[in-house]
């Protein structure tokens, strides 16, 4: 099958590149190995939890200025998130007041780095002893948490950028679901003649006498002009290139690119609103040391739903896992968040979905983070080959926004125009 353009991936920078390019009449095919679009987007269907649950990308961060435009379009709604936020470490529960003790010596500190280095190695350069182990443990927390990251490879100057860069820090949900905005984004390519086809795995792309030819796992064998690799990093090198790509294989690895395990958790009733005398009616995140550290609520929505949140290294530990034990973690965690039995957290319990992220093999982890690598391996990545093979992607943005959504469609929207100015 020929065609000009080939896109590998059916996430959200494969879907905005494809959209961008069939504006401009280009005969695009993408090729997807899954049963749906989305890749990272996993939207489930509303009657399963109630809403319109999501068991990958779930947030909106910053000003995301693609998305915000794509909501318009589209008619979506985006939510800014509100309520509360609230600790559990050693059995006590508490306001999160201060995110991280020790703050303003912190805050010092980063902004007088010259040379970036490993979260873990600044720590504990600046911050040795036990007079700081809350620091640590707190900044490692969110390292791990929020980021994904394995604190022994995370730049400092990265989350020096995400502290102390002056912008305040806003998240929003969008009320329809990403799965609103794939649907739009994969009607707006079939208006313009793009064809999706999933089930599709490539195996080998070879540049050919001046063409690109690519073959799927299943026999099929395409030629275009171009091909565009959306694929998460480690997915990379189960794709052949030829000629090899070693180059590329190697700035993928000095890229960091993190594991998430996310569990949604569906109940009769909102039953830990007041948990041992306290008031959670309002609580939108809990922070916590339990097997699964993070939880939070669709909170001003009052929907009997907990979503939890294992990330980083410590996902590790539970990617053999089964769903039905994953589940069993989230249940112990959530007994001793709430001081309640954890068989009366079992019987509340309607309906459960476990995303296992790192255990997925189109996706091995959640998303990238920054290493002090990173920005010459981006460097590396972002340069086509002869100019017929170009890789995108949520790792690849250069404004700001990379391991977030915004930074897939800012990807794809990137190298879309630049193949149309060639």
């Amino acid at each position: 099958m020929k065609c000009e353009i080939i896109i590998v991936g059916a996430g959200a920078a494969g879907l905005m590149a494809a959209r961008e390019l069939g504006k401009a009449r280009k005969k695009v095919i993408i090729l997807e190995a899954r049963n749906r679009i989305g890749g990272r987007i996993w939207a489930l269907q509303k009657d399963e939890f109630g809403y319109d649950a999501q068991a990958g990308a779930e947030y909106v961060h910053g000003d995301s200025p693609i998305m915000k435009s794509l909501s318009r379009e589209a008619d979506m709604t985006l939510i800014q998130t509100q309520g509360d936020m609230w600790n559990s470490y050693g059995g006590e529960v508490t306001i999160n007041s201060e995110r991280v003790p020790n703050q303003n010596e912190l805050h010092k500190a980063l902004g007088e780095l010259k040379s970036d280095l490993p979260i873990a190695e600044f720590l504990e350069k600046y911050f040795p002893g036990e007079k700081y182990i809350g620091l640590r443990n707190s900044v490692f927390g969110i390292v791990e948490g929020y980021d994904a990251a394995d604190p022994a490879r995370a730049s400092t100057f990265s989350l020096r950028d995400e502290w102390l860069g002056g912008q305040d820090w806003l998240q929003y949900r969008i009320k329809e679901g990403y799965g609103a905005m794939l649907k739009f984004l994969e009607s707006e390519c079939g208006k313009n003649g793009t064809k999706i086809e999933l089930n599709k795995i490539v195996r080998e792309v070879e540049i050919n006498n001046g063409k690109v030819n690519v073959h799927t796992a299943d026999g099929d064998d395409y030629e275009t002009e171009k091909v565009i690799v959306t694929v998460p990093l480690p997915v990379l090198a189960d794709i052949k290139f030829i000629p090899a790509i070693p180059e590329k294989l190697e700035a993928a690895r000095k890229m960091g690119y993190g594991g998430v395990i996310k569990i949604l958790l569906k109940f009769k009733s909102r039953w830990w609103v007041n948990a041992f005398g306290k008031d959670f009616g309002e609580m939108d995140f809990m922070f916590s040391n339990e097997e699964i550290r993070i939880w939070w609520t669709q909170y001003p929505d009052l929907i009997p739903v907990l979503t939890g949140w294992l990330a980083g290294p410590k996902s590790a530990k539970l990617i053999d896992s089964s769903d039905a034990e994953i589940i069993d973690a989230g249940i112990r965690s959530l007994a001793n968040i709430f001081k309640v039995e954890k068989e009366y957290v079992e019987k509340e319990l309607v309906h459960a979905k476990v995303a296992n992220w790192p255990a997925d093999p189109y996706a091995k982890g959640a998303y990238s983070y920054w290493t002090p690598k990173s920005a010459e391996a981006q460097e590396e990545l972002l340069k086509p080959i002869d100019d017929r093979i170009f890789f995108v992607g949520e790792a690849l943005d250069r404004e700001g926004e990379a391991s977030t959504v915004e930074g897939a469609l800012a990807s794809g929207l990137e190298t879309a125009r630049k193949i149309l100015r060639l």
